[in-house]
């Protein structure tokens, strides 16, 4: 190899090995934790409205389960008797993909939750709470361990002020409205409504459970910490299995950054993503001067 092709190739490798480390160093929403909070239920025959402080809100519980899935019966127990100790909220999505034994997947469903938990694959028995912790099989998924998360909440503040949450349903027009205060350490929030049966009888499921509870139809996500939202077209659209116990369950979600991660960003404005620029275009410069240099001595001598 000649000199000359010898420091177009050292040129070219340094700017991809620079360039490299931009491309990870790039902001992502998801170096922050993704998290989980509210557990308001609304029935969508009755107008409501409520004024509440985060620190009073229950905690959530994300489980995937089926009708046929034999652990998952014993992981939803477990989570059924935390519930009735602690403030814990449910929510049971079932399997929707390939399914010919489940009457209660939905495609909605199943697609939020692989979005939202970052799951192509999502597996049973698997329960997450506040959208942080994840317990995937009976034995992670014990009274033990539901218990301790349950109780503790992620922080969303870091002052003094408490984070209010205020929610309003008129069953007469299906408008929802929703505004959240004092969340300064969550970012991107989103409000997520779930259209979710109560309870529904289903004899022929294989693991015998019979009587399936919190089962979500639907997930509608709303952009931003208030706003207002017209849920006609999906109240109308959404049927219970059987009953007619439709409620909703209202939770939000957003992205928490932890200060103390390198790999935390505060913003999607960050300057990481261009820390590859400036070395780039150093050792460019660089590497051109020096190489003009050794041709030019080369012509004089």
């Amino acid at each position: 190899m000649t000199k000359h092709r010898l420091w177009i190739f050292l040129i070219i490798i340094s700017i991809f090995g620079i360039n490299i480390n931009s491309v990870f160093a790039t902001p992502n929403l998801d170096s922050g934790s993704k998290i989980i909070f509210g557990g308001i239920t609304v029935d969508v025959n009755e107008t409501y409205e409520n004024t509440e402080d985060y620190d009073n809100l229950p905690s959530i519980a994300h489980i995937f389960t089926a009708t046929w899935c034999n652990p998952c019966v014993d992981v939803e127990h477990a989570i059924e008797d935390v519930a009735n100790n602690t403030k814990l909220e449910m929510l049971s999505f079932h399997r929707f993909a390939g399914e010919t034994e489940d009457p209660f997947g939905t495609e909605n469903s199943e697609n939020w939750w692989k979005e939202w938990f970052n799951d192509s694959l999502p597996l049973q028995p698997t329960a997450i709470i506040n959208g942080v912790d994840s317990f995937i099989g009976a034995k992670q998924g014990s009274y033990e361990n539901i218990f301790e998360v349950s109780k503790e909440k992620p922080t969303i503040n870091n002052n003094e002020k408490t984070t209010i949450i205020h929610t309003q349903f008129d069953s007469q027009t299906s408008v929802f409205e929703w505004n959240i205060t004092n969340s300064n350490v969550c970012e991107n929030i989103k409000t997520f409504v779930h259209f979710v049966e109560e309870s529904a009888y289903f004899p022929n499921g294989t693991n015998g459970l019979k009587n399936y509870t919190h089962i979500v139809h639907h997930v509608k996500e709303l952009d931003g910490a208030s706003g207002t939202a017209d849920l006609t077209q999906e109240i109308s659209q959404i049927s219970p299995y059987d009953g007619d116990d439709l409620k909703l369950k209202i939770v939000f979600g957003c992205i928490k950054f932890n200060p103390d991660n390198p790999n935390s960003i505060q913003n999607e404005n960050s300057d990481l993503s261009y820390t590859g620029f400036l070395p780039t275009t150093l050792i460019i410069l660089g590497s051109a001067l020096v190489y003009s240099n050794r041709y030019f001595l080369k012509c004089v001598d």
